[in-house]
């Protein structure tokens, strides 16, 4: 695996066994982070990073400006890799990692994580593609008890084919599509007018 930009740019890390994730590939990760840069939302922001898999994702935001991260998984081998990967990236004090298992009911998760006492902006989910219903229920249970700010961007990848069947309190403000990966901007619809 490797960082595409930013202070990190170039940079390798191993990734979890190949069995194990999904990962994101770079094409995907490079334009997220163009899209990312042009809204303003990655400079200082705290991200928490659902089904973490890699950790591409929230290495790729703390290369180009996000402030800490909190990279959330539940396969031991993988939890494994990724405090390798963030040891050998030096980014120990920005990062945090929590084994969790982010399929059971949005209650435990949302109690867990609410014990962090972080309120984040920017979010990115890319569940098992079976699952992505389940993960836009949990984003809504996280606004909802105040985990995430109010204006905060989530991301959430899903295949083109199988985008969540409803949103609920969330809109979608953006969307782009990659091959089989479609990537979904979402924020709550009553966000301030001038935020994400």
């Amino acid at each position: 695996m490797r960082i595409v930009g930013g202070t990190l740019g170039g940079r390798r890390f191993p990734g979890p066994p190949a069995d194990t994730t999904r990962p994101t590939s770079e094409r995907v990760r490079e334009a997220l982070a163009s899209a990312l840069d042009a809204r303003g939302v990655m400079r200082g922001a705290r991200v928490l990073d659902l089904f973490a898999g890699t950790g591409a994702l929230a290495f790729e935001a703390l290369s180009r400006g996000a402030s800490t991260a909190v990279l959330v998984e539940n396969d031991a081998r993988v939890v494994r890799a990724l405090r390798e990967s963030t040891t050998l990236l030096g980014l120990g004090a920005r990062v945090r990692i929590e084994s969790m298992d982010l399929s059971r009911d949005s209650a435990s998760v949302v109690g867990r994580l609410s014990k962090l006492g972080v309120r984040f902006d920017l979010v990115f989910a890319d569940p098992p593609y079976i699952d992505v219903d389940h993960a836009s229920r949990l984003v809504q249970a996280l606004f909802d008890a105040s985990i995430l700010e109010r204006n905060a961007l989530v991301v959430l990848e899903h295949a083109k084919k199988r985008p969540p069947k409803s949103l609920g309190n969330l809109a979608s403000v953006a969307a782009y599509e990659y091959g089989d990966t479609s990537l979904a901007f979402l924020a709550l619809e009553d966000a301030p007018a001038d935020e994400p």
